[in-house]
């Protein structure tokens, strides 16, 4: 038994197809064939029933290519547990988060740099809800989200670790008639223009906003969060969002003022902001050194914006 076998046997496992597993695997399809027999031959089990629309996987061939992961996340665990010894820990990690906490990840990425040049660490901004899809069907490998019990009920193959509780807050400019002495003006919450960030927490929200005092006839939603600060800004609309989403933007929120949403009864306005992984995925070193970090630079960055009364 080799270690080139038991990666044949997975790969035929995930793609369904000696051809597709060898393409994969950059070997010829008669090489992974060969070695398949003689593995096959070697345990005494049929793995993969072969057909003319490709190969599936028997009973037994479940239980071995499971084993196999293993064996072959244990090799990578200890290939990689050598490379942080030596400063030379490589891969690539893709990475989701919410906007806001989205500037404090190039910190990180900066630290880990210096400490692991070869690494590769691709980040992007996206909503909570298409963060989770992109996890499930692994096109991100970390995800930094905003989530409540709901998701977590729905989403059994995720793993969700808390880092802090967050709250929605409306934000608008200074001269705006919505908030007034720390505490939203109700009357005016549909008469004023509202500007939002294209996620499903904010969009429930606003609709509660909505049930409770009034339609809005101005609800502009966007995907840019960038956007949403220039119209407050420009006191064109007031916002209604996450704290995590503004209070890291000292410059933003100096003209601002800002009350939390706490006179809404039909829906929760505290959540959950955390690390979000897919349950059953080997976790790298990379992964690890990652969420280590991560944690690490976000206990100030929590203590940072927590005052939010004034």
């Amino acid at each position: 038994m080799t270690i080139e076998q038991l990666k044949y046997i997975v790969a035929i496992a995930k793609y369904g197809t000696l051809k597709d597993a060898s393409e994969d695997l950059h070997v010829t399809l008669s090489a992974l064939s060969q070695g398949l027999n003689r593995l096959e031959k070697e345990l005494g089990l049929t793995l993969f029933t072969r057909n003319r629309t490709g190969s599936s996987i028997t009973k037994e061939g479940k239980v071995i290519v499971n084993h196999a992961k293993k064996v072959l996340d244990a090799l990578d665990d200890l290939t990689e547990v050598a490379q942080v010894m030596q400063n030379r820990l490589t891969g690539t990690l893709k990475v989701a988060s919410i906007p806001g906490p989205f500037f404090k990840l190039f910190t990180i990425v900066q630290q880990m740099k210096s400490i692991y040049p070869e690494i590769n660490i691709q980040i992007r901004e996206q909503n909570s809800q298409t963060m989770l899809e992109e996890l499930l069907s692994e096109k991100v490998d970390v995800a930094l989200a905003v989530y409540n019990d709901e998701d977590i009920q729905k989403n059994p193959n995720l793993t969700f670790t808390k880092i802090t509780s967050c709250n929605m807050l409306i934000v608008a400019h200074q001269d705006s008639p919505v908030i007034q002495h720390n505490q939203a003006v109700t009357a005016e919450l549909k008469k004023q223009p509202v500007i939002i960030f294209d996620d499903k927490m904010v969009i429930a929200t606003m609709n509660e906003i909505k049930y409770a005092f009034g339609r809005n006839d101005i609800v502009i939603s966007v995907n840019n969060p960038h956007i949403v600060q220039q119209y407050v800004e420009e006191n064109k609309a007031y916002t209604v969002g996450l704290d995590l989403t503004f209070t890291h933007s000292k410059s933003f929120m100096q003209n601002m003022n800002f009350a939390k949403i706490d006179f809404l009864t039909t829906i929760p306005v505290e959540h959950t902001f955390g690390i979000v992984t897919k349950a059953n995925r080997h976790e790298t070193q990379l992964m690890k050194e990652f969420a280590y970090e991560l944690k690490k630079e976000f206990k100030d960055y929590v203590k940072e914006i927590t005052p939010i009364e004034r």
